[in-house]
């Protein structure tokens, strides 16, 4: 059975993968104390964990530099969720954007020409915004503090994607989430009117409460929704895959995640 580190989860998230039980034994979640994120994964060699779940943002890219080698997705990011312990050293994956594009696909959202608007500019609006336009998005908005923010999102995304980059005050953006399939907040101080709300549109909301104002009132006007936890259940399955080399499906910590 392989040993796996969680850093930086919120208590009761901690306390449920602890208890998690995998049905094949291949893996149990550790918690590491809070410290200096490289003596965190210096441990991880001495300690023999076979990688780790960074939950975290902050440390996700505080532990970004000392990985010794990053994936696309991190590299871009400039922040690292998953860490695989290998002899050649640390490998560094950011996974959330995949997790968003799964958790999507599992409940029948198809993006082929659809149009997005993303609310933020973390590293997970620039992972979104890669996955997104990888699955075929016909038009991506992003919305930000500003525009120049909302641009550098955007960089590099395939060339078959429209995109818009605007302020999040920008008073042109009503008409850009009126026409749009799918709203993916990740800043939860952006507020979404009531009128754009319906069963045309998805929306993703990356707010810790488990059922949030927007994702409420949402629910109430037909749109279909998905929360944090939906998200981070298939983002612990899809950073297993890479740690273990096995396959793990996110049932399992869905259905005990959604019960926080």
């Amino acid at each position: 059975m392989h040993l796996v580190a969680i850093v930086g989860p919120e208590p009761n998230l901690e306390r449920v993968l602890q208890e998690h039980q995998d049905a094949k034994r291949r893996f149990h979640f550790h918690p590491v104390p809070a410290g200096p994120i490289k003596r965190i994964l210096d441990s991880l060699f001495t300690l023999k964990f076979a990688g780790a779940l960074l939950f975290d943002e902050s440390l996700q890219q505080s532990a970004y530099p000392h990985i010794d080698r990053n994936n696309l997705d991190a590299r871009e990011a400039e922040a690292v969720d998953t860490v695989t312990v290998t002899q050649g050293g640390t490998i560094g994956e950011y996974n959330q954007g995949r997790a968003l594009g799964a958790a999507l696909r599992a409940e029948g959202w198809d993006g082929k020409e659809a149009k997005a608007v993303i609310v933020g500019a973390t590293p997970l609006a620039r992972a979104a915004a890669r996955d997104l336009s990888s699955i075929g998005i016909g038009h991506l908005t992003v919305l930000a503090e500003n525009r120049p923010k909302a641009e550098a999102i955007l960089e590099g995304l395939a060339a078959s994607t429209i995109t818009t980059a605007r302020a999040a005050n920008d008073p042109l953006i009503r008409s850009l989430l009126e026409q749009s399939d799918l709203l993916v907040r990740v800043d939860p101080a952006f507020e979404v009117p009531d009128d754009i709300l319906g069963p045309h549109l998805t929306v993703v909301d990356f707010s810790p409460e488990a059922v949030s104002p927007l994702r409420r009132r949402a629910l109430r006007l037909g749109s279909m929704t998905l929360n944090l936890r939906d998200i981070q259940g298939h983002h612990i399955a899809s950073a297993l895959h890479y740690i273990l080399g096995d396959k793990i499906h996110p049932g399992p910590f869905l259905e005990t995640l959604h019960k926080l």
